[in-house]
């Protein structure tokens, strides 16, 4: 069932937040959906998206939406007065929910850090019958420690010679928290709140490590309503977004408990109706207009165009890195596309089918990163982008997928005039080839090989049998065979014989048709090395001219997780577009 949910640009004018209106068919009560924090809510968007749309189903109409400073609103980690921001954010939504859905009361449902904020603004509001917490974090102390451990716990590089990470801020998974938010998280914890007049409050604790036990008895032992179980999902829902499950469990025992706490209003009851207030099509964010917009076959995404710069008549349209929504993994796309707008050009980020906000087409799963419809969904956008703003040129830029996406759409002979790939992790997508098998992996194993082999101790393991010396075979047999399959293929080009699957002779034929490349590599990413593979000898020959070119950023991660990469990455995607422009002449 495709949902009928439309966006919201909604709150103050100044101050622009986004969310979703998920109508139905109830008119005495809405619920307002409260995301989590930071690369939790990336997680979970899609969770939640299923949540609200479950919730209309089953007759409450609910509203889902980004606080400030995150997701496609308005605003940054490091402006000032976070939480004050973020309760104000739910404050709103609950405004815009009642002025749309004409409701009289709401239902504040949060998950992680969104159920503490959200028991805060249930404690201020009269018209707020029930608060609803999914695997609530207790207190802001403990989240911000929490941040912290997982933080060190993925070990990343620190930054390359001569760059300063940022004084003051922690790293929290991509995001920021500077000392001013971490002092206010400090002072928060739904112990301290005073719940007693929300009429229900409904705890889903997560089953492998509950923490609200303490919490919910004393909420039972004050005279609050309130009832709590543990459920199962949560670990699931928290994954990689291309791996996360939707823990249907979960969502099932949420709506059967707001439905049997609050059934349906009989027939003929009287019910005051809220005049509805219109919502404005696009607002301007930090200096730029935004707009969203619904494509064909149900693309979604959200249109950044100049405000006040001299438009430069040049289209970008940044494409999903993996099943991460359109935001870009830790929300840099938004940064991205707000940055470059207000240099002149118009950026569309968006969700390809089955990711994000866009429905999978018809007969097709949901969250399938290397799907079937790609080239079909980006040949959609680049279309309606061109033809809509009356673009002069269109680029693309993408990581990880997304990056492969953009370069196989060029390659097919679409509307493209230049791509910007961010860490591709294949050229060459195989369904059936299982994934511990897959180039980028071999290159990253024999890499790792070639670097240990040089240690008299691992030969010595080697020999002792205390490593797999079956695997060991298996990815040296497989770069061999790589090798000399590049070997085949340059041997082929320069003899004018097809070869399938011929990355080189696709760049040779995208350089004739005067379409740049600019690849963006992190330095320990094997996407280089695949470059240079299964590009062949066409490689350094085209790097020699304005068709191709390479950077690397020393020690990031894949996803460019570390604070301080950020700002590498944006200084070279903007040499990267430069450029296309000089490959264009």
């Amino acid at each position: 069932m495709v949902s009928s949910a439309s966006p919201r640009l909604f709150g103050p004018k100044d101050r622009t937040l986004f969310g979703w209106y998920h109508p139905s068919s109830r008119r005495d009560l809405g619920v307002v959906v409260v995301s989590p924090f930071g690369y939790e809510a990336i997680c979970a968007h899609r969770s939640l998206r299923h949540l609200a749309e479950d919730l209309a189903r089953a007759g409450f109409p609910s509203w889902r939406f980004d606080l400030d400073g995150t997701g496609d609103s308005a605003g940054d980690d490091r402006d000032p007065d976070r939480v004050g921001a973020w309760v104000r954010s739910i404050h709103a939504a609950c405004e815009a929910l009642k002025g749309e859905a004409g409701v009289e009361r709401v239902v504040l449902l949060g998950l992680r850090l969104g159920a503490l904020l959200a028991g805060i603004v249930a404690s201020e509001r009269e018209d707020c019958v029930a608060l609803v917490a999914l695997a609530p974090a207790m207190s802001g102390r403990a989240y911000a420690r929490e941040l912290k451990i997982l933080q060190a716990a993925l070990d990343l590089a620190g930054p390359p010679p001569g760059v300063r990470p940022e004084e003051g801020i922690q790293e929290a998974l991509g995001f920021a928290i500077t000392e001013e938010t971490r002092a206010a998280l400090g002072k928060l914890a739904l112990d301290h709140v005073d719940l007693s007049r929300v009429g229900r409050v409904l705890v889903f604790d997560r089953d492998d490590l509950p923490g609200a036990e303490r919490w919910l008895e004393g909420l039972v032992a004050s005279g609050i309503d309130a009832a709590g179980r543990t459920v199962p999902g949560y670990v699931e829902m928290m994954l990689d977004p291309h791996e996360a499950v939707v823990p249907a469990r979960m969502l099932e025992a949420v709506v059967e408990a707001i439905g049997d706490a609050f059934p349906e209003p009989q027939p003929g009851s009287e019910t005051t109706q809220t005049e509805v207030v219109p919502t404005p099509s696009s607002a301007v964010v930090q200096g730029v207009v935004e707009t969203p917009h619904r494509l064909a076959g149900g693309i979604f995404g959200i249109l950044s165009a100049p405000q006040d710069a001299p438009r430069s008549g040049r289209g970008i349209v940044l494409l999903n890195a993996g099943a991460v929504h359109r935001v870009g993994p830790n929300r840099l796309y938004t940064r991205f596309a707000r940055a470059w707008a207000g240099a002149g050009h118009v950026v569309l980020r968006c969700d390809l089918t089955g990711i994000g906000d866009s429905p999978p087409r018809p007969g097709q799963p949901e969250n399938v990163v290397y799907g079937d419809q790609a080239l079909v969904d980006v040949e959609e956008v680049v279309r309606w982008l061109r033809q809509h703003e009356g673009l002069r040129r269109v680029d693309v830029v993408g990581l990880c997928s997304g990056a492969y996406h953009g370069l196989e759409a060029a390659i097919a002979g679409q509307p493209i005039d230049g791509v910007v790939s961010i860490n591709p992790l294949t050229f060459d997508y195989d369904p059936s080839e299982p994934l511990d098998v897959r180039a980028h992996k071999v290159a990253i194993a024999a890499k790792r090989y070639a670097t240990s082999m040089k240690s008299v101790e691992k030969w010595r393991k080697l020999l002792r049998g205390e490593i797999d010396r079956a695997a060991v075979a298996r990815t040296i047999l497989r770069r061999a065979q790589e090798v000399a399959d590049r070997r085949l293929r340059d041997l082929r080009r320069r003899l004018g014989i097809p070869h399938p699957n011929d990355l080189g002779a696709d760049l040779e034929r995208l350089a004739k048709r005067h379409v740049p490349l600019r690849f963006v590599f992190a330095s320990d990413d094997p996407g280089r090395e695949l470059l240079t593979d299964e590009g062949g000898s066409a490689v350094p020959a085209l790097l020699a001219t304005p068709m191709l070119g390479i950077e690397v950023i020393d020690n990031p991660d894949h996803t460019f997780t570390q604070l301080w990469s950020h700002a590498l990455l944006e200084q070279a995607l903007a040499r990267a577009l430069d450029a296309l422009d000089r490959g264009r002449r």
